[in-house]
């Protein structure tokens, strides 16, 4: 006699990735909350869907929020591989290798790769074609003396400051970053620590590699530095403090 574990429920996991990506990022909008969410759950079912929607995660300045948000999105999201530069050749490998199950590609920095003085035109014309099935790239193996089929389609999230290209914006979902406001607070994120993101527990019977466990705050405490709590206008991951050396403390301050 076999038994199947209930399916998940959808509505709650849903809700528990939306409750992590607001612990730690300030999004511009609750549309731009539920858009990652439904991009972040749409990477789980891949395989499933014809077209594959871009995330582009565009900041008009530094310190926006960007990388972390695409750092939350690369521990939620399926099989995340995350780059902030790539040969072509490299990601056509990445996708090719795993063509019925491919990974999610994450591209921080995006326009130093894109930029006025940087264009990738294979890049480009990889990220477009992958948008949709049935766009395979040829190559030829001068070892079999065949020609080798190579699979693009696979979903991808790119994170910059300023526009990207035309052709890569219109396939995507955009979601555009500011800095966040004195009010406005968010948890410190560090991958060593916090990922995958402790609201996150998604049911062992869901189909496909999600976050299952929490981290462990062993991860943390093991760690000989203190960091600086974050601050309004400053980056909360920047500047540690002095070590934690076991059996000392801080004299205390005088009055």
């Amino acid at each position: 006699m076999t038994t199947t574990s209930p399916p998940p429920d959808g509505a709650r996991l849903l809700n528990q990735v939306s409750t992590a990506l607001t612990r730690y990022v300030v999004l511009p909008s609750p549309e731009a909350i539920t858009a990652v969410t439904l991009w972040i759950a749409a990477s789980h079912a891949a395989p499933a869907w014809n077209t594959a929607a871009r995330l582009v995660i565009r900041a008009p300045e530094k310190r926006c929020g960007k990388s972390r948000l695409l750092d939350v999105i690369e521990a939620v999201c399926h099989r995340p591989v995350m780059t902030v530069n790539a040969s072509p050749a490299a990601i056509y490998r990445l996708i090719g290798i795993a063509e019925g199950d491919p990974p999610t590609v994450l591209i921080d920095e995006a326009d130093t790769i894109f930029g006025p003085e940087a264009t990738h035109e294979d890049l480009r014309g990889l990220l477009n074609a992958g948008h949709q099935r049935g766009r395979p790239a040829l190559r030829w193996d001068v070892n079999t003396r065949t020609v080798e089929e190579l699979e693009t389609y696979a979903m991808v999230a790119l994170a910059g400051i300023g526009r990207l290209p035309d052709t890569i914006e219109d396939r995507a979902v955009i979601i555009r970053m500011r800095r966040r406001a004195r009010h406005e607070t968010v948890q410190p994120y560090r991958v060593r620590c916090d990922a995958p993101p402790s609201t996150v527990s998604v049911n062992a019977s869901t189909p496909g590699p999600g976050p299952t466990s929490t981290p462990s705050p062993r991860r943390c405490r093991s760690s000989p530095w203190r960091t600086v709590p974050p601050t309004p206008g400053r980056p909360s991951s920047s500047w540690p403090t002095t070590p934690a050396v076991p059996g000392r403390t801080r004299p205390a301050k005088r009055q």
